[in-house]
């Protein structure tokens, strides 16, 4: 009874929050101090790497932790870090300045949190209705809500929210510091901050800033902040501080999706219905496609044969579900963040 009053005061409280963003989204408008910022393409190269990386994790969290080649899929976390450092400076307008930070941070918030919230009331639920004599630790559940685990050393909830913190972490920085690396002298500012990384200050931004900084630099090039050849040379020094502090096989991994951002793609139904669905195919693929996994390990043979039935009903599961919870979850919270417009800069 106590879980199910606390998870309902959760829920009626992302419900607050989304009425609040809509009032503030009316004000504004009625106010007339928002712009219409250009749309820029769509870039089909984002999609293939959505849906890649997607894909890679949700084969490693199903199973793929314990094959040949497919144990790597935890690199599609890499590959995030890197679409991260391009596609959202990509987003940022070009007469982004300081006084935008906030309009910036409260799209993020509206289009991350309330899926990632929802998600979190789906573990719970989940858990409690699964494992026996179940204990929600409720101080860790509002830990996660600002992404502190990090921070405290409570285990995460769900194996991929640690990644969530660190995205959350970068937003914080390109609200903050978007002026500056979009600067002329933005290279150097993001060459010092990869040299910084290679000391491996814990688990937090800092030690993945490479991976960002190389999406970051493909940012500058295609907009022409960057010629060629800088954009070759500081892709040398960054991959080389990548290689320091996080390893080849990260490193290399960030630099195949980066490859990708720069081949002429085709658009593909199959990527494009994947990138899609990625964001919530990543939350809660592990909440649902995995305890599917296990638990048809409980009433079948331990063969390889069934262990391939298991793993494929798992995956069918987890893309069938995530296609439902996009539909109700993500996709009106991506539209409202889209409604949501940044203010004049006078």
């Amino acid at each position: 009874m106590e879980f199910c009053i606390k998870t309902h005061h959760l829920i009626k409280s992302y419900s607050l929050f989304r009425n609040f963003i809509a009032f503030i989204a009316i004000y504004r408008h009625s106010m007339g101090e928002i712009i219409t910022t250009t749309t820029k393409p769509h870039l089909t190269q984002v999609d293939y790497i959505r849906a890649i990386a997607s894909l890679s994790v949700v084969v490693f969290h199903l199973g793929g932790k314990v094959l040949p080649v497919l144990k790597y899929g935890w690199l599609g976390v890499q590959m995030f870090f890197l679409l991260s450092g391009f596609i959202i400076c990509w987003a940022i307008p070009k007469n982004y300045t300081l006084r935008s930070s906030g309009i910036f941070i409260l799209k993020r918030i509206l289009r991350i949190e309330p899926p990632y919230i929802i998600s979190i009331c789906l573990v719970l639920l989940v858990n409690y209705i699964s494992l026996n004599n179940y204990i929600v630790d409720w101080n860790n559940v509002m830990f996660h809500l600002a992404y502190l685990n990090s921070f405290t050393g409570k285990e995460y909830l769900n194996p991929v929210y640690w990644t969530l913190g660190i995205e959350f972490q970068f937003y914080l920085f390109i609200a903050f510091f978007y002026p500056i690396i979009s600067h002329k002298y933005g290279p150097f500012v993001i060459l010092s901050l990869c040299i910084i990384s290679a000391f491996r200050i814990g688990p937090n931004l800092i030690s993945f800033f490479p991976l960002f900084a190389l999406g970051i630099l493909f940012f500058q090039y295609k907009t022409k902040m960057l010629s060629m050849q800088v954009f070759i040379c500081f892709c040398l020094l960054i991959a080389a501080c990548g290689v320091i502090t996080l390893g080849w096989l990260q490193t290399i991994t960030a630099s195949i999706a980066l490859s990708i951002l720069m081949l002429p793609l085709k658009a593909n139904i199959i990527i494009s219905f994947l990138s899609k669905i990625s964001f919530s195919l990543y939350l809660t693929h592990d909440i649902v496609g995995s305890r599917t996994v296990v638990y048809l390990g409980t009433l079948w043979p331990k063969t390889i044969l069934f262990k391939g039935v298991e793993f494929f009903v798992g995956f069918f599961v987890s893309i069938l579900f995530s296609y439902f919870f996009y539909l109700l979850i993500e996709q009106p919270c991506l539209k409202a963040s889209k409604r949501i417009t940044y203010l004049k800069t006078l």
